[in-house]
């Protein structure tokens, strides 16, 4: 392995003083064919990639892509889009709290209503010993419908009711 690399350090070395050996008007004619392979290759490959993109869309068709597709690589669109997504993203939160709210709202306004047509005063709320009870009794009774409110107050144990 060592011998292989000095003996491209050597024909590398070689090589470079050959090279600045060379006369100019051979270094010129070299570095005109140069340039002329290059835009060859660069006219031959380009025509390629060109007659690829018009094959995949061709006829006037391919103009109006085109000019679509310059129209959505812009950045003021990028960002407008992006403002568009998140101004519906801000909206969409604030209708969710709205709605939220006016249910919460219901909820309390409906509790509110059945602690003033209750059977029961409004202190037995205030006595946490009733407060606990009644949490208890949630938890082992399901609360019936409003129609049916006069079969679980029946079926409620004779304490529960006269606790004041």
């Amino acid at each position: 392995m060592n011998e292989d690399r000095l003996t491209a350090n050597v024909v590398k070395r070689l090589l470079d003083e050959s090279a600045s050996q060379v006369p100019a008007h051979i270094q010129d004619g070299l570095n005109a064919a140069i340039s002329k392979s290059v835009q060859l290759h660069a006219q031959k490959y380009g025509a390629q990639s060109k007659s690829k993109h018009s094959n995949a869309v061709s006829g006037p068709v391919s103009g109006l892509f085109q000019q679509f597709s310059d129209w959505l690589n812009k950045p003021a669109l990028s960002m407008a889009v992006s403002a568009l997504f998140i101004a519906g993203a801000v909206f969409g939160v604030a209708q969710f709290g709205l709605e939220n709210s006016d249910t919460h709202i219901s909820e309390t306004a409906d509790l509110d209503a059945a602690i003033l047509s209750d059977d029961l005063p409004p202190d037995a709320y205030l006595d946490p010993g009733f407060i606990n009870y009644a949490t208890e009794l949630q938890k082992n009774n399901v609360i019936p419908a409003e129609d049916g409110i006069e079969q679980w107050m029946d079926s409620l144990p004779a304490d529960f009711t006269t606790s004041i």
